[in-house]
């Protein structure tokens, strides 16, 4: 079995960053995605350079913070402030999808722009899969050639067939690391847990970070965080997945795979 254990939200605060680098250096992390408007983006991607092994994808988002085109460019995706609207992942998404394809290429582009070769396409609240904005996240994938996070229980089979039409490349995603879910047990018994038929190459989701003021006050998800770190650097967790014969690379080392 392939896991790439992948830390979200990179450049959303100091101390995600630092998290993430950390789970990566001394843990099972192997690759990240990045936010391309996030403020400390910057300076996240100038100390990942420092670890050629970590791969970095785009982490799209449509509700957290604000455009990297001007609001004016992209009036349906913002509130007053220029800000993103937030979208409960559950209800319809009601936007100029060319805008939104205009504003998605533009975090990629702002991606590759700071040096960075992107691995895959995810996005924050998993909104890329939503069925509003599906079609839009598949022209991405197709245009830049990136495989996309895929969570199977999103979709329904109209969904299922048209990733296969388009023959779009998908890492098989698991969300399951997450709130009461975070503990060494989880990775003590993964194989097991994860044993779904043809299936040997999982990305994992996860948030390893150091609460700041910025996740302490912006993010709801906020504790769990540092929970995730200690986990994902425990020599337990790394004796239990070599036991498992689980091997973990990014995006590039599988990639003649996918």
């Amino acid at each position: 079995m392939r896991l790439i254990v992948n830390g979200d939200d990179f450049g959303f605060s100091p101390g995600q960053n630092l998290g993430i680098i950390k789970a990566h250096r001394e843990g099972i992390l192997t690759s990240t995605t990045a936010l391309a408007n996030g403020e400390y983006l910057a300076e996240g991607l100038e100390e990942a350079s420092r670890y050629p092994g970590l791969g970095i994808g785009v982490h799209l988002t449509l509700d957290l913070g604000r455009p990297v085109l001007s609001p004016q460019a992209v009036p349906s995706l913002v509130d007053e402030r220029g800000c993103f609207r937030k979208h409960p992942e559950h209800l319809k998404i009601d936007l100029d999808p060319d805008q939104l394809l205009l504003e998605w290429t533009a975090q990629i582009e702002k991606i590759k722009s700071l040096g960075v070769m992107p691995t895959h396409l995810d996005g924050h609240h998993h909104l890329h899969l939503h069925r509003d904005v599906m079609r839009t996240t598949l022209e991405l994938a197709e245009r830049y050639d990136l495989p996309i996070r895929y969570l199977p229980l999103y979709h329904g089979e109209a969904e299922r067939r048209l990733i296969k039409e388009k023959r779009i490349r998908i890492l098989h995603g698991l969300a399951d690391f997450y709130g009461d879910s975070v503990s060494e047990d989880y990775f003590l018994n993964f194989a097991s847990n994860h044993d779904i038929q043809e299936e040997n190459l999982f990305e994992l989701m996860c948030h390893p970070a150091y609460v700041d003021d910025i996740i302490y006050t912006r993010s709801s998800y906020n504790i769990h965080r540092v929970k995730e770190l200690v986990i994902l650097t425990s020599e337990a967790v790394q004796a239990a997945l070599t036991n498992q014969n689980i091997q973990l690379g990014n995006v590039r080392d599988f990639r003649v795979n996918l």
